[in-house]
């Protein structure tokens, strides 16, 4: 940072006492802001403020202290800020770079705005990941929405603002959440995060008794991200609903993704088996209750439907 003396030493020289002692006593303040850097910047910042302040009321004659000034006050309230960032002091540090974008947009420092403009939702989103890491969910929630607020396209910050939602129980507001994230960016992540979300409303319902519920839900689930257990719930909704179609179709959808299902679940090729049967698929269903006929606990009912049903 250079000290200024020898233009304030010509302008002396053409001025009038006044506005000379003005000049000068800029110039001061300008120094000793150049000076004050090294060990406590937000001194230099007031001072280079000052020196500013004062400068641009002499005109001409105080041009490069203007000129100064307005080329190191942007720089100085971002390096502050990081200063603050590595103290912990976040709030601190957030108010700084919001300056220097300030600032910096107003001195025509464009690369100092753009980098503090960044660095405002990496901090936030830093801050927000630890409370998540944490288990502060709460503090999660509110540390995501600043990262939203100042940056509204952030698709991590509405992804994980919605996982800290689900594990407050806020269902549908995660849903929101997770539907914004999709929007920007974070479209697989969010369909994965909308299933789960959509398999627990199924499987609340089911304890419910609400079948029509855990249906739709488990269907909705199987829109973002198909998986086993919402076919499951699928076909043992429909079963209940008498939706023969939908089940046979959900559960031989689980089959295929649980062959060992087949053995270990008896009562799923059961259902599967009676679905068919209701829909005049006979010889499909035959296959299904021979799988299971020897089973200890449906075997006897698969056998009595193989001797209905004249299987081959």
């Amino acid at each position: 940072m250079k000290k200024i003396f020898l233009t304030v030493m010509v302008a002396l020289c053409t001025m009038g006492i006044v506005a000379a002692q003005d000049l000068e006593k800029a110039t001061e303040i300008y120094n000793n802001a150049a000076a004050a850097i090294e060990n406590n910047k937000a001194e230099a910042i007031t001072l280079f403020e000052q020196a500013l302040g004062m400068a641009e009321t002499l005109g001409d004659e105080g041009a490069e202290i203007v000129a100064q000034c307005k080329g190191i006050l942007p720089k100085l309230y971002i390096s502050l800020g990081k200063d603050l960032v590595n103290e912990k002091n976040l709030d601190e540090a957030i108010a700084k770079f919001q300056k220097a974008v300030e600032v910096g947009e107003k001195f025509g420092d464009a690369d100092v705005a753009a980098e503090a403009k960044g660095l405002i939702p990496q901090i936030l989103m830093a801050d927000a990941n630890g409370m998540l890491n944490e288990k502060n969910f709460e503090g999660a929630v509110a540390g995501y929405q600043k990262v939203i607020d100042a940056d509204p396209a952030n698709g991590q910050a509405h992804l994980r603002k919605g996982q800290a939602l689900a594990q407050l129980g806020k269902a549908d507001d995660a849903i929101k959440s997770f539907e914004l994230a999709a929007e920007n960016g974070q479209e697989e992540q969010a369909a994965k995060q909308l299933s789960n979300i959509y398999v627990k409303k199924a499987v609340a319902c089911q304890k419910a008794k609400d079948m029509k519920g855990a249906l739709e839900n488990a269907q909705k689930s199987t829109q973002y991200a198909d998986n086993a257990n919402a076919q499951k719930i699928i076909g043992m909704s429909a079963m209940q609903l008498k939706q023969n179609k939908v089940a046979a179709e959900a559960f031989e959808a689980y089959l295929a993704m649980n062959p060992n299902a087949i053995t270990k679940e008896a009562g799923i090729v059961y259902n599967l088996g009676t679905a068919l049967v209701a829909l005049g698929e006979n010889d499909k269903a035959c296959g299904y209750f021979q799988k299971i006929a020897q089973d200890a606990k449906f075997g006897e009912g698969a056998r009595y439907q193989i001797t209905q049903l004249k299987c081959k």
